[in-house]
């Protein structure tokens, strides 16, 4: 890409904090002064939210009657139960869809319940409940549909299934549209009539908490879905949930099953990934990169329907052959990608993709709809503003969209809805429908609008702070220290920080006057740099730069500064922390 590469990222000095507020955490907690820091700077800075925040508990969500229509919705399902009445459970095509759908047909089958799971193909049906969904509730002879992760924007459906008989109950956790879907009841956190105190629930979340209220009301222990809590931690962290208040809770719960699980399909699908949890262990990024993709496989390739099966199968062998297919089409996705990916690129060499706009939009005849929106991330991570890429079949285009620098991308497509057919997401990632015949005017439009809110932000900040606004792609430094703190102090309450994602993300941290030492290129083309970081007290720290290794005859000479981020790497069946490098410069 020439003329498309995002600028050297901006090291960003942490704010200021309240050093009595840390004497006071060090004094009450005994924890270590780094800590204190990074917890009081993270909003964290009283004794209690402190506990809260280290040790997580399940007794401390909110009861999930406060959610919207949850009675109704319970009473409805009950009924089902107690009447034999076959329940079509209808996810979605993703992460977080597949993982909710099983675990509604796991909970209401473990209460008796004539379940149909189902999940629409992405290529040939589209997302959310419509004619696919009905169809397979007309042939299961289903009384009641329930989605999950999807339902709010199906208002058309859900009015069409009304007539033809079915009761229809949507939980989701995406905004609401104008239009209420005019089901039985509508699950959903983020309505705004809702009371529940946590809006950031993914659509597995919202199912957990529906079942949870559904298990109470029948007399069985809530404790009894706990065994399920690892498809509730998938497919939050696959859907990029903000893993603070609720989401940590359930999520910090999740891996810990998820490390011994009893689901077939998921034991499958890890030892398809050659995933060995050590020490009893499954990270979030375990979770985020190697088992997500493999089910995000199936769906972007058209074949959610086995991510599904996976999911829900009791049969070891059928889950192992399901695991091997998704591990094929999940090695034909990557190929897809790279070749979309390489399209991309040379669409943004020309002009109008200049540098100075406030996103890309791109588009082709020639791009599989299911791997646009992992590009477009892609894009978007490296150019530091949004992107936009557009499947066309015909006159109709499916897009995926992914956010920059904090673009809130619903507010952009929504001055740009009226040449849009549907649209919906979240703030960092979105999908759409659009005709050819509006390509040219939703392009302009949508670059104009990100950066009005470019504009916007950038004096709102500036304002507030007195001085630049912050930008996604610069490097914020969490704190500052040396090299044997980062080796021998922060390991151990790095596990009390964790799951690290969204809204709570891993700390980054900076270290001065270092060597790098033994620094070689690795990778299958040298672009990844290994080297040891030596401090200047005598601390060492192994450490790998991703993309880094084209810097790799420099820093092997001279001092400097790093910003870096600890992990914990597997090699040769052991565990050992490592500086993942973000940047160098010379001291």
């Amino acid at each position: 890409m020439t003329g498309a590469i995002r600028p050297e990222p901006r090291w960003v000095d942490p704010e200021p904090v309240s050093e009595a507020d840390v004497a006071a955490l060090h004094g009450a907690l005994g924890l270590p002064l780094l800590v204190c820091r990074i917890l009081v700077r993270r909003g964290y800075a009283d004794e209690e939210s402190v506990r809260s925040y280290l040790r997580p508990h399940l007794e401390s969500l909110p009861p999930p009657g406060l959610l919207p229509d949850m009675m109704a919705a319970v009473g409805r399902i009950e009924r089902a139960l107690e009447t034999g009445e076959t329940i079509l459970v209808h996810g979605d095509f993703d992460v977080d869809g597949m993982a909710g759908a099983a675990l509604l047909a796991r909970g209401l089958r473990a209460l008796g319940g004539e379940v149909e799971a189902f999940v629409p193909d992405r290529l040939v049906d589209g997302y959310d409940l419509g004619p696919a969904g009905l169809r397979r509730a007309r042939e299961v002879r289903a009384g009641l549909i329930v989605t999950v992760d999807c339902g709010m924007t199906a208002v058309e459906a859900v009015e069409e299934a009304t007539r033809d008989g079915f009761d229809v109950i949507v939980t989701d956790h995406h905004r609401p549209a104008v239009r209420q879907p005019p089901a039985l009841a509508v699950v959903n956190p983020q309505r705004a009539d809702s009371e529940y105190p946590f809006d950031g629930l993914s659509g597995v979340g919202v199912a957990f908490k529906l079942l949870a209220a559904l298990y109470t009301h029948v007399g069985r222990p809530s404790a009894d879905l706990n065994p399920h809590l690892d498809l509730v931690a998938l497919g939050t962290i696959a859907d990029r949930a903000p893993l603070i208040g609720e989401n940590r809770v359930l999520v910090k719960a999740g891996l810990r099953v998820l490390a011994h699980t009893r689901n077939a399909g998921l034991r499958a699908l890890m030892a398809s990934a050659r995933l060995q949890p050590l020490g009893g262990r499954v990270s979030e990024e375990d979770a985020a990169f190697q088992l997500a993709p493999r089910l995000n496989a199936a769906g972007r390739m058209g074949a959610a329907k086995e991510g599904l099966l996976l999911l829900v199968t009791e049969n070891p062998s059928e889950a192992e052959a399901l695991a091997r297919r998704l591990d094929s089409l999940n090695r034909q996705r990557r190929l897809t990608d790279q070749r979309v990916l390489a399209e991309a690129e040379a669409q943004l060499d020309e002009p109008r993709h200049a540098e100075g706009h406030a996103a890309v939009v791109l588009s082709s005849d020639a791009w599989h709809p299911g791997v646009i929106g992992i590009v477009a991330s892609r894009l978007a991570e490296r150019l530091g503003r949004p992107a936009v890429l557009i499947a066309f079949d015909d006159d109709r285009g499916r897009g995926s969209a992914r956010s920059a620098g904090g673009v809130n991308l619903i507010r952009a497509l929504d001055e740009c809805a009226p040449l849009l057919e549907r649209y919906g997401g979240h703030r960092q990632a979105a999908g759409f429908d659009v005709r050819r015949e509006n390509l040219a005017e939703f392009s302009a439009r949508f670059v104009q609008t990100v950066a009005r809110i470019n504009e916007e932000r950038s004096a709102g900040d500036a304002a507030s702070e007195g001085g630049d606004a912050v930008d996604g792609g610069d490097i914020v430094i969490d704190l500052s220290l040396t090299i044997r703190e980062a080796a021998e102090a922060m390991p151990r309450w790095m596990r009390y920080l964790e799951p690290f994602g969204d809204a709570n993300p891993r700390p980054i941290f900076r270290a001065g006057n270092v060597e790098l030492a033994g620094v070689s290129r690795v990778g299958a083309d040298g672009g990844h740099l290994r080297a040891v970081v030596v401090g200047e007290e005598g601390g060492r720290l192994d450490a790998i730069g991703f993309g880094m290794g084209g810097r790799a005859d420099d820093m092997g000479r001279g001092r400097w500064e790093v910003a870096f981020e600890l992990v914990e790497d597997t090699w040769r069946n052991r565990n050992r922390v490592q500086a993942r490098l973000l940047d160098a410069r010379p001291t």
